[in-house]
């Protein structure tokens, strides 16, 4: 397989790549934020330490992913799975953010 089909395969494969990944930042997203909030379920914080360290542990992963995503993505050309990446990092946090801010 030589470079221009490799190319043209990974462009195809652009659409399909975007609603996965699309997914996976979203649930992604949603682990994160237990994390963020020390929640009961999985992330059980029982010191002010052990909360600071799983809150700092979850702004990494979240910082490496958004990085790595933008990375992967632009050097590919896959422009859907860009923007994919893109929305369902910055939009959920964002609108969680305006819900609290509207109900206070």
């Amino acid at each position: 397989m030589n470079a221009v089909q490799l190319w043209k395969r990974v462009r195809r494969a652009d659409k399909p790549t975007a609603v996965i990944v699309g997914m996976g930042n979203l649930l992604l997203c949603g682990m994160l934020l237990l994390m963020l909030i020390g929640g009961t379920l999985i992330f059980e914080a029982t010191t002010r330490e052990q909360e600071t360290a799983a809150q700092r542990l979850a702004g990494q992963i979240f910082g490496y992913w958004l990085v790595g995503g933008l990375m992967l993505f632009s050097v590919l050309g896959m422009t859907r799975a860009l923007f994919s990446h893109l929305a369902t990092m910055f939009l959920p946090p964002v609108v969680l953010i305006l819900i609290l801010a509207f109900l206070m």
